[in-house]
């Protein structure tokens, strides 16, 4: 996996901002507040740490803020298949009065499937690894749990999905209905009979099947996306027929300016943001 030296990034947005915040925040609540970001490392029982980002207005103690945790796609290719890809619009939520948690998640960036039980296990790691960081999320100052958001691309909104049932909303991006599909198509090359076998390895944590516990959800997909077809879409429209449905058709599996810009106007409706 890439790695990025973020710290010049980070600067910038903690520049641009506390300059469009820091002279009238304490004053005019419409205007963004100051935001910082640190790196923060989270427990997680017989695992190594999660590193996250931590973003967070730069407010008074016990303000109520709303809570989000940003889950990161997986595209090899891509210098931002890691917590970086969504940390200008953690820093842009932030500033409007969230808290967010982005942690790196590890499975399947850093370790491949290998097409037995013990993918269910991986799976089941890092969904543990994704609950503690939902749980810091919780845990931060200020943070009013009946308005959270989880949102996630690709992997990431796979395993958002198996969590979002504990949040106010869910914002689920171009994401896979099963596990067992992206990882025999990409990695393993199985027999159908051994395909048909290996679905079952991760029976109740599939994410068409568990989407329709969430409570509200925005579905974002992408109409040149080569890895989401036409009928994973109406898979999860099926499974959560109440959903928001955005379909980008001229955009591929990344998504668009478009997408995020319309992401960050539901999750602020819904949170109860300006």
């Amino acid at each position: 996996m890439r790695r990025l030296a973020v710290a010049t990034m980070i600067g910038a947005l903690l520049l641009g901002v506390a300059a469009a915040g820091a002279s009238s925040a304490a004053t005019d609540a419409r205007k963004p507040q100051p935001v910082v970001v640190t790196d923060i490392q989270i427990p997680v029982h017989g695992q190594a740490p999660v590193t996250a980002y931590l973003v967070r207005p730069v407010a008074k103690k016990h303000q109520s803020l709303v809570g989000a945790l940003y889950l990161h796609w997986f595209e090899p290719p891509s210098s931002t298949q890691n917590r970086t890809e969504f940390l200008s619009e953690a820093v842009a939520l932030a500033s409007k009065g969230a808290v967010a948690i982005l942690p790196q998640l590890t499975f399947p960036w850093s370790a491949d499937p290998v097409g037995d039980e013990t993918d269910r296990v991986k799976v089941t790691n890092q969904l543990a690894a994704v609950e503690a960081a939902y749980q810091a999320l919780l845990a931060q100052d200020g943070v009013d749990s009946r308005r959270t958001a989880v949102i996630g691309h690709d992997y990431g909104a796979m395993y958002a999905s198996l969590i979002a049932k504990r949040a106010h909303a869910m914002v689920f991006m171009a994401g896979d209905a099963t596990w067992a599909n992206w990882f025999d198509t990409y990695w393993l090359g199985l027999e159908p009979d051994q395909a048909v076998a290996y679905r079952k390895v991760f029976a109740g944590l599939d994410p068409v099947d568990n989407v329709a516990r969430a409570y509200d959800v925005y579905f974002q997909w992408a109409g040149r996306d080569i890895f989401v077809t036409p009928e994973v879409r109406a898979a999860f429209s099926a499974a959560k027929p109440d959903a928001k449905v955005s379909l980008y058709e001229k955009s591929d599996h990344f998504l668009t300016q478009q997408a995020k810009d319309d992401r960050l106007a539901w999750v602020s409706s819904e949170l109860g943001l300006r």
